[in-house]
């Protein structure tokens, strides 16, 4: 069938006003599809494809459904004192209101959270530096794989975070307001959100806030006193949840309802002094936060900041002084280190955009530096594809060809930035064209294999086993009996399984039609084996069913 003249000739005229409008508007058109894409990574996630990383996940995901699921979101719904308070679960618990029990609910508050502590990072940044450094700053959070990675987790490391951030850039406006009101309200919002940070992640809310008072109270101090009782006020609004969480949880246990929140802090926080953080928070820092941790230590070693930040009180005591309190803790995790890594990145940028050299030989040294981290990273990422296939297989779920072309990709991208480092003769430009031609594809390639459950996914095969069509016909009309099983695996399948029933007693076993267990070699002791029958293994486990019932 032949086409009409006409359709051609419209066609033709589409495509050429859509070629001009786009060419009179690419400075605007390619900006907002960079951006587009940025936030598409965030949030085009195959949840099909996840699973819950035990214990955390499993443990958040289980109280915070027990919290969803009572009448009082105040009272403790669990059975002894909690050592939490329950703002930990709220967001969670509100999510699998909103949509429901899967992996999407369980997650959705840290993805929207650090969004939303990424946008927030970003203004505190133009308010203490300027636009350069900002969107250095942004980018450079945006690609911390240890951030990449609280970004879809469970937890509400991420929302204690945006908090924070909230209190910091609240306290900033206030300072920059010229109107009385608007401070009045800025400082009642920063008090709020301090006060807010403690019922979401109970003491870790004073690491922070220790560490901003130096900041906080330099500037306050200084203000008259309705100034600093709006900043008060916020704080006792803030606190009322909290006030409840604990007047019901005495109510429910008494005292202990109160002291066992503080026997976790003081344990946490008062224990032998740890050494090994001194000696891990280094490699943690370096690999968690790469490349931003290694670039930082090269610059700052090699050359020195020329910028005067606009508040030095926060930009550079907050962080070392909140750093020092969790190095003196007797346990600590990467993700207590969470709410720093804003600060990490604004240091950077500020390092990155404007430096002088300390030492004549600077430019040679971190030129080959960098040139050799560069080869070693490449070096590694080649050797890990091409020697552990079968590693690779395994755990991208039999989609092994997503995980070459990244990896492909990354190394590309390493090797075409080297083109800056042999270009250096204006060190801060070319250091800039070098670190977004190796952050942008990072921030890409852990995004995709977090997003496709390449990584993140430690449960996979847990979830086939749910999943599976002559297994979840029994689930869905059976008490599942769990016996001997995991610790780790127990966690997940009382979350997934909310019939299940865990079971310690030897004695009663037999009575029971559908059990799963870890260790099949204890029925043989019991001379239980000949009348359970397995019906399907997912790794080590069995789940049984009992042909004498």
């Amino acid at each position: 069938m032949q086409i009409p003249l006409s359709n051609v000739i419209n066609y033709m005229r589409i495509k050429v006003v859509v070629l001009s409008v786009f060419l009179k508007n690419k400075k605007i058109i390619l900006p907002f599809l960079a951006v587009l894409f940025f936030i598409s990574l965030y949030f085009l996630i195959d949840f099909s494809s996840q699973s819950l990383v035990a214990h955390d996940e499993g443990l958040y995901a289980r109280r915070a459904r027990l919290i969803e699921s009572s009448a009082n979101w105040f009272s403790p719904p669990f059975i002894s004192p909690h050592h939490k308070t329950l703002g930990s679960y709220w967001f969670i618990a509100l999510s699998i209101r909103l949509f429901g029990n899967s992996e999407l609910a369980l997650r959705l508050p840290s993805i929207l959270s650090s969004f939303l502590c990424l946008i927030t990072s970003y203004l505190i940044a133009l308010k203490t530096t300027n636009s350069k450094s900002a969107l250095i700053s942004l980018f450079s959070l945006s690609s911390m794989p240890l951030w990449i990675q609280y970004s879809r987790y469970a937890s509400p490391d991420l929302p204690f975070v945006l908090c924070i951030l909230l209190v910091i850039l609240f306290f900033l406006r206030s300072l920059d307001s010229s109107k009385y009101i608007s401070q009045y309200f800025n400082l009642f919002c920063s008090g709020l959100f301090i006060s807010s940070s403690f019922f979401i992640r109970s003491y870790m809310a004073f690491v922070p806030f220790i560490g901003l008072t130096p900041f906080i109270f330099y500037h306050l101090f200084r203000k008259e006193f309705t100034f600093k009782l709006s900043f008060f006020t916020g704080i006792a609004f803030g606190f009322i949840p909290t006030f409840l969480n604990l007047y019901f949880s005495v109510q429910k246990f008494g005292i202990s309802g109160i002291t066992s929140l503080f026997d976790f802090a003081k344990k946490q926080a008062l224990g032998e002094f740890g050494f090994n953080n001194l000696l891990l928070v280094p490699v943690n820092f370096l690999y968690l936060t790469f490349p931003i941790g290694i670039l930082l230590l090269i610059l700052f070693v090699f050359t020195r900041s020329n910028f005067n930040a606009n508040y030095p009180l926060l930009i550079y005591c907050y962080p070392l002084l909140s750093l020092t309190l969790l190095l003196c803790m007797s346990t600590s995790y990467p993700h207590y280190y969470l709410f720093l890594l804003p600060s990490l990145s604004i240091i950077f940028a500020n390092y990155l955009t404007s430096n002088s050299l300390r030492y004549s030989s600077s430019i040679s040294i971190i030129r080959y530096l960098v040139f050799i981290l560069v080869l070693l990273i490449s070096s590694i990422l080649l050797l890990f594809i091409f020697k552990y296939t079968d590693l690779i297989i395994l755990y991208s779920n039999g989609n092994p060809l997503i995980v070459y072309v990244l990896v492909s990709f990354l190394v590309l991208s390493y090797f075409s930035s080297l083109r800056f480092l042999f270009n250096i003769k204006y060190l801060s430009s070319n250091l800039i064209n070098f670190f977004y031609n190796i952050v942008i594809p990072q921030y890409i390639f852990f995004s995709l294999l977090f997003n496709t459950g390449v990584l993140g996914n430690p449960n996979y095969n847990t979830k086939l086993f749910l999943k599976d069509a002559s297994v979840s016909s029994i689930l869905n009309s059976n008490t599942i009996y769990l016996f001997s099983v995991e610790s780790k695996i127990q966690t997940l399948l009382s979350y997934y399984l909310p019939s299940s029933r865990v079971i310690d007693d030897f004695e009663v076993i037999s009575k029971y039609k559908y059990v799963i267990t870890s260790n099949a070699n204890s029925l043989e002791k019991l001379n239980l084996k000949q009348i359970f029958v397995p019906v399907k293994k997912f790794d080590n486990h069995l789940l049984l069913v009992n042909i004498g019932k």
